[in-house]
C-alpha cells in the first residue's frame, strides 16, 4: 500500500459523518485548537513584558552606571565621561536619591533625578516623554529647565493634584538628620542649627509610560540637587554611559573597568538580573504548565482513534488480508492522529495571533461587561497589555503540538495493526 491510499483511508475514516466518531475527533479538534491559541496567547503576552520592561529599563536607566560605593558620589565624574567618549561611548552625570516632598500638609517619600538638561538625550531622555509642551520646556527640540524647576509626572501631578506653575517644597534627608542628635547614652537632642527646606516650581508634566518610574521620580537640575543634598559642586552619584548596543557590553564593560577599579561599574542587565532571571523562568513555567492542555487533547485524540479501531475492525482484517502490512495499517492511524493535530495546530494558531492582535480590545470589552479593571497598571506597570510574537516560540508551539497529536495515535495505532485478519473478518 503506497502513502496516498494510507492518506486517503486516513482522511476518510476522520471525514465528518453523523456518529460518534466525528463528534469525538471534533472534540479533540477543538481541544487543540485552544491548547495551542492559549500557548501562543500566554508565551506572547509574557514575551511581551519581557520586551516592554526591557525597553522602558533602557529608557529609564543606564547601559553601564559607575558608581562609587564607599563615597557614595563621584566628586569628578568628567573623568569617567572623559574615558567613555573615547571609547566611542555617551556619558552624563546623574545625581539620584530619596527626599521627602511636602504639598501643603501632605509629606510623601519620592526619588529625585539631577541631571543637565541639555545632555538628557544621554541620561534619560525626558524631552521625548513630555506631555505639557508650551514653548517654555522644549525650544527646537532641546529641553530647558531652570533653576528650582522641576518636572513631576502625569502620576504624581494626580497624586498631589498639581499642575505646571505649581509649587512643592523638597526636604533633604542628608539635612534633616544634622537636626537631630543621637547621644551615646541613646537620648536624643535637636541641634542649634536650623534647616530650612527648598522650594521649587512645576515647570512641566512627564510620562515614561512605566507606572513604577512615573509614580517614583521627580526631575532637577544636576546643581539643584547637589545643593539639595549637599554634595559637591558638579559631583555625581552616578555616571550614565550609553553604548551602540546595548545588548553586548563586554567589550565597553572591560574598558571602563580597567580605567576604573575604585569604581563599581555595572551593566543594566546585573543591575536588573533578579528580575529578568523572574520573568524568563515565569515564561518557561507558564509553557511547561500550559503544554498540558495540548497533552490532554492528544489524549483526546488517542479517545477518538480507540473508537474508530473498534468501528473499522472488519475493514482493517480486510486491509491484512489484502496484504497490507503492520506497518502499513499503524501508517493509517498514526496519519490520523497528524491530521487532527495538524489541522488543530493551524487554526491553534491563527486564533491565538488574532487574539493577540485584538488583546486590547477584548480587555476593553471585559472592562465593560464586568465593571472592573482587568489590567490596572498600578499593578502591570503599564497602560496597555504587551505582547510580542516570536517566531520560534510558534514553531516550537507548532512541532510539539503536532508531535503529541500524533504520538496520541500511536496506542490505537498498535492494536490495529496487531488485529488477526481472521479474527477482525469475523467481528461483529
Amino acid at each position: 500500500m503506497n502513502l496516498k491510499t494510507e492518506f486517503f483511508l486516513a482522511w476518510r475514516y476522520l471525514k465528518p459523518k453523523r456518529n460518534a466518531v466525528s463528534v469525538i475527533t471534533s472534540i479533540s479538534l477543538i481541544g487543540v485548537v485552544l491548547g495551542v491559541a492559549v500557548l501562543i496567547v500566554v508565551l506572547a503576552v509574557m514575551a511581551g513584558f519581557t520586551d516592554k520592561f526591557k525597553e522602558k529599563i533602557i529608557e529609564t536607566s543606564a547601559h553601564i552606571q559607575v558608581t562609587d560605593a564607599w563615597t557614595g558620589f563621584i566628586s569628578n565624574p568628567e573623568k569617567v565621561i572623559k574615558k567613555a567618549k573615547e571609547n566611542g561611548m555617551r556619558a552624563a552625570p546623574l545625581v539620584r536619591k530619596h527626599a521627602l516632598i511636602q504639598r501643603g500638609e501632605r509629606f510623601i517619600p519620592k526619588v529625585i533625578v539631577g541631571f543637565e538638561p541639555s545632555q538628557n538625550n544621554i541620561s534619560i531622555d525626558v524631552s521625548k516623554a513630555i506631555l505639557n509642551n508650551n514653548g517654555q520646556i522644549l525650544k527646537n527640540g532641546k529641553l530647558i529647565l531652570e533653576k528650582n524647576q522641576i518636572l513631576v509626572s502625569d502620576v504624581i501631578a494626580s497624586e498631589l493634584y498639581l499642575t505646571p506653575g505649581d509649587k512643592i517644597i523638597i526636604h533633604s534627608p542628608s539635612k534633616l538628620a544634622k537636626m537631630v542628635q543621637m547621644q551615646p547614652d541613646g537620648e536624643i537632642k535637636m541641634s542649634n542649627k536650623v534647616y530650612l527646606p527648598s522650594e521649587f516650581e512645576v515647570a512641566g508634566i512627564y510620562s515614561m509610560g512605566k507606572y513604577d518610574f512615573d509614580s517614583q521620580v521627580i526631575f532637577m537640575n544636576l546643581e539643584d540637587a547637589d545643593e539639595l543634598f549637599s554634595l559637591p559642586w558638579g559631583a555625581a552619584t552616578s555616571v550614565f554611559i550609553r553604548t551602540k548596543d546595548p545588548f553586548n557590553l563586554n567589550s565597553e564593560l572591560n574598558i571602563m573597568r580597567k580605567a576604573f577599579p575604585m569604581y563599581q561599574i555595572q551593566t543594566w542587565q546585573q543591575l536588573n538580573s533578579s528580575f529578568l532571571s523572574v520573568l524568563e523562568v515565569e515564561k518557561n513555567m507558564q509553557f511547561f504548565l500550559l503544554i498540558f492542555i495540548v497533552l490532554v487533547a492528544a489524549f483526546s485524540i488517542a479517545n477518538t482513534l480507540i473508537t474508530v479501531v473498534v468501528q473499522k475492525t472488519r475493514e482493517i482484517g480486510l486491509l491484512k488480508a489484502l496484504g497490507t502490512t503492520d506497518f502499513g495499517v499503524m501508517r493509517i492511524f498514526l496519519m490520523q492522529g497528524f491530521l487532527v493535530g495538524a489541522a488543530g495546530t493551524v487554526f491553534g494558531v491563527i486564533t491565538g495571533l488574532t487574539i493577540v492582535h485584538y488583546r486590547n480590545q477584548i480587555l476593553h470589552l471585559m472592562r465593560i461587561l464586568t465593571h472592573q479593571e482587568i489590567f490596572p497598571k498600578e499593578f502591570y506597570l503599564f497602560s496597555s497589555l504587551p505582547a510580542t510574537v516570536h517566531t520560534q516560540d510558534i514553531i516550537i508551539i507548532s512541532i510539539i503540538s503536532t508531535a503529541l497529536c500524533t504520538i496520541g495515535g500511536l496506542i490505537p495505532a498498535w492494536r490495529a495493526a496487531h488485529l488477526a485478519p481472521a479474527k477482525a473478518l469475523r467481528y461483529e
